[in-house]
């Protein structure tokens, strides 16, 4: 599942500048051949042998007409000064991963990324603040969406429209400050890993992330206090992890009135009360689950 995104690493990271308006990019070919370094107007993939290519140099801008690729399993343009992408530009592009990241992109408008067939995209590391509604659309070969290290202040299910088979959402490092009702509908009862790590996290609604099948939901690094019971009685939880957060009380999830799914929940450097740690640590215990928790912690509460 992850193949795809260790391939990110693939890509070239070079600074260099625009030439008389051409794209200069390097093909990569499957079979082992060496590299090959282009310049044009045109992106063409023509050749089946060919796995992927990486844009070098400068290019602010991506219209329509600039790709003409048959197929192709990766396409690069990270690290380039990309700031805007032409409605239309991705029609009829044959590909299964985009790398669009380190860029300067600010908003993802629809009908840039509409019916395209791609498994995997990833536009980490730009400054985007504002998603457009339907901006990711009829995507249903979509499985991993990597927004990380951008600038929104929310997640919106109106983003989504006809991609149903997302598995792995990741929006880690940004400014979202509260997971509201339905934030999480577009995601279909599937195994789901969620990453919302290192944002603002205070509050998550009851039903923020309601009828969902998780194997692993991670909200690190957040400023959570109160966590809601109904998001273990709403959902299926393989995994939570909520280090470094600000949780005093949390529910005995592992207790048979509650009755979750959670097997493993990790919740470091977090100022909870003894009374909860005690619960939390006996009903795991009771039910083979695992619940981590700070030994020093713990040893000082029995102390008391």
């Amino acid at each position: 599942m992850f193949t795809s995104v260790i391939l990110v690493v693939l890509c070239s990271l070079v600074n260099g500048h625009d030439s008389n308006n051409l794209i200069t990019y390097k093909l990569m070919f499957s079979d082992f051949y060496p590299t090959q370094k282009l310049s044009g107007n045109v992106i063409n993939v023509d050749n089946n042998n060919i796995s992927a290519v990486s844009v070098l140099e400068n290019l602010p801008e991506l219209r329509k007409g600039m790709l003409n690729i048959t197929y192709l399993h990766f396409l690069c343009i990270s690290n380039v000064n990309l700031q805007y992408m032409e409605e239309g530009v991705f029609d009829n592009q044959n590909i299964t991963v985009i790398s669009l990241v380190g860029n300067k992109l600010a908003e993802i408008q629809p009908r840039i990324f509409d019916n395209l067939p791609i498994i995997c995209l990833d536009l980490s590391g730009n400054v985007i603040n504002f998603i457009e509604k339907g901006a990711f659309r009829n995507m249903l070969r979509l499985r991993q969406l990597i927004l990380s290290r951008n600038k929104l202040t929310q997640i919106s299910s109106s983003y989504f429209d006809n991609t149903p088979h997302i598995q792995y959402f990741d929006v880690s490092s940004n400014g979202i400050t509260k997971i509201e009702e339905g934030s999480f509908s577009f995601l279909s009862d599937e195994d789901l890993l969620i990453i919302i790590d290192d944002n603002a996290v205070e509050e998550i609604h009851p039903r923020g992330f309601e009828n969902l099948n998780i194997l692993q939901l991670s909200l690190r690094k957040n400023s959570i206090r109160d966590v809601p019971v109904e998001l273990f009685t709403n959902n299926k939880i393989g995994i939570l992890e909520l280090d470094s957060n600000q949780v005093e009380e949390f529910p005995n999830i592992f207790c048979e009135e509650i009755n979750s799914t959670v097997k493993t929940v990790r919740m470091y450097d977090n100022p909870l009360k003894c009374e909860t740690m005690e619960k939390l640590i006996d009903s795991a215990g009771k039910s083979g689950a695992f619940c981590f928790l700070e030994e020093d912690k713990v040893a000082k509460c029995r102390q008391n």
